[in-house]
């Protein structure tokens, strides 16, 4: 809320009106809020208007922010050296554009600027963008493939960016070290029951309250039956969806090559064959954010079974 208000006056002088509009939460909150930043000498109020005082404060610093050109230009010759996708964890990485838009967009959210970040599974580099930025209080990846592990933790200490790597199954429960230690999560689950169940559940094993879970889902391998039994699932858990960004984010088609394709029910299960080569992008997700009202329950604590049934059912047709 803090962030939300100072951010809105990083634009200039704004009425009641003008900060309600611009943030997210109850009215008594807002208010609440406003009586904060005022008493902190980090805004004032008069003749009716709310304005930023001309004093250095970290949270003004934070919220001024207008884009993440820099971040872009340093990120991209690290994709360019990363590990290509692996199918066999399921990985495809998004279009480096659009992993900046999930950056903006949880930063704009208030969810990047202080705060304490696990992302889970990272074959997009979202944990390196996000540190790029210096607004996170700490960044911790955990991911199962080992390949990427070494190179986020390569190129962080290179550039001298504070992240921490966790070679980590989430088949396997969460290290006691990291749960309830977290402000926010990333992912982007698998999309089988038993795959998102687990890994959601160890992100909210991480979270402490308030937190914020953000991952993707798409359409074209999760149908809206498991949409909601999904949405049932965090409610349970004690979240609540605040937004549904549809076909957010897009995907490169690294992963799929002509062999591995010839495997897949995507390819066997297509009326009209042969199957034509991919000559689009054409995978993408819906990017989620849920937040805690109240401390998080993960349905799933103890070790579940890595076998196919993780990455795989009647739906996914993109894995052999």
């Amino acid at each position: 809320m803090h962030f939300h208000i100072v951010r809105a006056l990083a634009d200039g002088p704004a009425s009641i009106w003008k900060l309600l509009r611009r943030t997210d939460g109850p009215i008594r909150h807002v208010y609440a809020a406003c009586r904060e930043l005022v008493a902190g000498n980090v805004i004032r109020h008069e003749a009716g208007q709310f304005v930023l005082t001309a004093g250095q404060h970290p949270v003004v610093a934070a919220a001024s922010r207008r884009d993440f050109r820099d971040v872009k230009d340093q990120l991209a010759p690290i994709v360019r050296q990363a590990p290509g996708p692996a199918a066999e964890y399921f990985q495809e990485r998004l279009v480096l554009e659009d992993l900046l838009k999930r950056l903006d967009f949880v930063y704009q959210r208030g969810d990047l600027a202080g705060r304490r970040l696990f992302v889970l599974g990272d074959d997009d580099l979202f944990s390196l963008a996000a540190a790029l930025t210096g607004l996170p209080a700490r960044v911790t990846v955990a991911e199962i493939d080992q390949r990427l592990v070494q190179f986020i933790a390569d190129q962080a200490k290179r550039r001298r960016l504070e992240v921490e790597t966790l070679h980590y199954n989430a088949a396997d429960p969460l290290p006691k070290r990291f749960r309830r230690a977290f402000d926010v999560f990333v992912t982007d689950p698998v999309e089988t029951l038993k795959g998102f169940t687990t890994t959601i559940s160890r992100g909210l094993a991480a979270l402490g309250h308030p937190g914020t879970a953000y991952f993707g889902l798409t359409e074209l391998e999760c149908p809206p039956v498991r949409w909601m039994a999904f949405q049932r699932m965090l409610h349970r858990a004690g979240l609540v969806l605040t937004d549904i960004l549809r076909d957010h984010s897009w995907y490169v088609n690294e992963a799929i090559d002509e062999a591995e394709l010839a495997q897949t029910a995507l390819k066997r299960e297509y009326p009209f064959q042969p199957l034509p080569p991919q000559d689009c992008l054409w995978y993408r997700s819906s990017f989620h954010r849920a937040v805690t009202v109240r401390r998080p329950t993960p349905p799933i604590t103890g070790r579940v079974r890595f076998d196919k049934s993780f990455y795989s059912d009647r739906w996914v047709m993109t894995t052999s």
